[in-house]
């Protein structure tokens, strides 16, 4: 009987070894059929085992620069000796004092970061979509801020939005693309991103202000979540030469609506009060030479999406200019009638330098003028512009402004990195400062960690109160964040 059921047992592990081996030679022989160009013998017999090499490099690559090889024993005739262990040893990835690279959490290199567009790859150093340009990615972001900060946190389309004190999806955000490159003679592109979350209402065109018209008010908004559709463009280029014709987002200062864009969590007063967000239009860019490069178009105003608001009709453009490998100074401008801002125009400035290896400063200054006349509460009075506009776009509007901002960037090492940004916002004379410090943390190449502490003040803080349903003196605090990122 025992005979009988280890006869039984050696059947059974039998017939599963070789249901597993079959299967191996299954999905060996699917590999090879779907990519042709690995095909043995007739191909390099090295391009089979690039699925290995690769393989080996990505399990290296979590923990970079502590996997060094044993070292060599003395010459020929020397005492004899025991080479030591590879230093690879788990545990090195947490915590490795003696390793020169700083192996731990809180140092060593972070490798190369995993894209979405990776999926496409063959196995054999090919990507069938990256190798043609096109471009597919997104990212993920929570964030959490104690208090309303006058920007994006508080300020959505209603005042009584309550959008701290609680963790949120900040920006669940997807694109694909195809990049134009001119360098091939005459070429093509587009673009497309999508976005939801809290920041959706940053990412939608309302300027458009009449509901119903592409992403603005038009069945996007749930609660304090909201589609966005802020890219939407065709793209033509050759030689040093392009133009995106459609829906793109602005030109005009530092700061960016995606969260990838930034340093810190919160944006500038000036950015959220008075500069554009998006655009509808056309934009053209020549790179001149290696250190300039020029841009102009027509736009549909600020902030409108495949809709001509009013007399909505301006000037897009600027230059860069890279006066050497570690000063860029940048120049941007809309001008014309601005849509649902009026008529004028705003001017920004930026001049970065690296000063070190490490060390780096941002530097910019922004000046809005235009003729849209507002009262002490922020209500426009001029044109045919909704008056309750004020309550969509979050409260007040200035007429004319200035910003100054300056930044300050220090790269600890390969995973952690400071910063520093003070702000002086002047809306119709009025006053308004902020003061940002916060680090960025990187785990791991795909992931962010972004905590911060922002400083509010001014003598005008009172006009503010209330925003967001707080009642606190909102230009009277100090606010406390933090963000997660991850990009793929």
């Amino acid at each position: 009987m025992f005979g009988l059921r280890k006869l039984r047992f050696v059947d059974i592990g039998t017939g599963l070894s070789m249901m597993i081996a079959t299967a191996g030679l299954l999905a060996a022989s699917a590999l090879h059929a779907a990519d042709p160009g690995c095909a043995y013998p007739s191909g390099p017999a090295v391009c089979n085992d690039k699925i290995f090499e690769d393989a080996a490099a990505k399990l290296k690559n979590l923990n970079p620069g502590c996997c060094s090889p044993a070292p060599a024993c003395a010459a020929p005739g020397a005492a004899p000796c025991v080479p030591s262990a590879p230093a690879c040893d788990p545990n090195t990835v947490f915590s490795d004092p003696g390793c020169a690279h700083g192996c731990s959490l809180l140092g060593g290199e972070l490798g190369e970061p995993w894209a979405m567009i990776n999926l496409f790859d063959d196995g054999c150093g090919n990507n069938r979509l990256k190798d043609k340009g096109w471009i597919v990615g997104g990212h993920t972001q929570f964030g959490y801020q104690n208090k309303p900060d006058g920007a994006f946190t508080g300020n959505g389309p209603y005042l009584n939005q309550k959008e701290w004190g609680q963790l949120t999806l900040n920006q669940q955000y997807l694109y694909i693309g195809k990049v134009a490159d001119g360098s091939k003679g005459l070429d093509w592109g587009f673009r497309a991103d999508i976005m939801y979350g809290v920041d959706g209402n940053e990412g939608q065109s309302f300027g458009n202000i009449n509901a119903g018209h592409y992403d603005y008010l038009n069945g996007f908004n749930h609660g304090i979540y909201e589609w966005a559709l802020p890219q939407m463009y065709a793209e033509v280029a050759a030689g040093n030469t392009s133009v995106k014709v459609g829906h793109f987002y602005t030109i005009v200062g530092y700061e960016v609506v995606p969260s990838t864009g930034q340093f810190f969590l919160s944006r500038q007063l000036t950015f959220w009060n008075s500069e554009p967000f998006t655009h509808t239009g056309a934009l053209a860019t020549h790179k001149v030479n290696d250190k300039l490069s020029v841009s102009g178009g027509y736009v549909y105003g600020m902030d409108t999406g495949f809709y001509q608001y009013g007399g909505g009709s301006a000037f897009l453009g600027g230059f860069t200019y890279n006066l050497s490998d570690k000063t860029s100074f940048i120049y941007s401008v809309l001008a014309g009638d601005m849509g649902w801002r009026g008529d004028g125009a705003i001017n920004s400035w930026i001049l970065s330098q690296k000063w070190t290896d490490k060390f780096s400063t941002v530097h910019q200054f922004d000046i809005l003028n235009s003729n849209l006349t507002v009262d002490a509460a922020g209500v426009p009075r001029q044109g045919n512009i909704p008056a309750d506009f004020n309550t969509a776009a979050g409260g007040f509007i200035a007429q004319n402004s200035l910003g100054f901002i300056n930044y300050a960037f220090y790269d600890i090492n390969a995973k952690w990195k400071a910063g520093a940004r003070m702000e002086i916002y002047s809306p119709d004379g009025q006053e308004y400062y902020t003061a940002t410090y916060g680090v960025n943390y990187k785990p791991i190449a795909n992931l962010v960690i972004r905590p911060e502490v922002r400083h509010m003040w001014s003598p005008n803080h009172d006009q503010y109160s209330g925003a967001g349903g707080s009642n606190i003196g909102l230009f009277n605090q100090t606010v406390v964040g933090i963000d997660a990122i991850l990009s793929y």
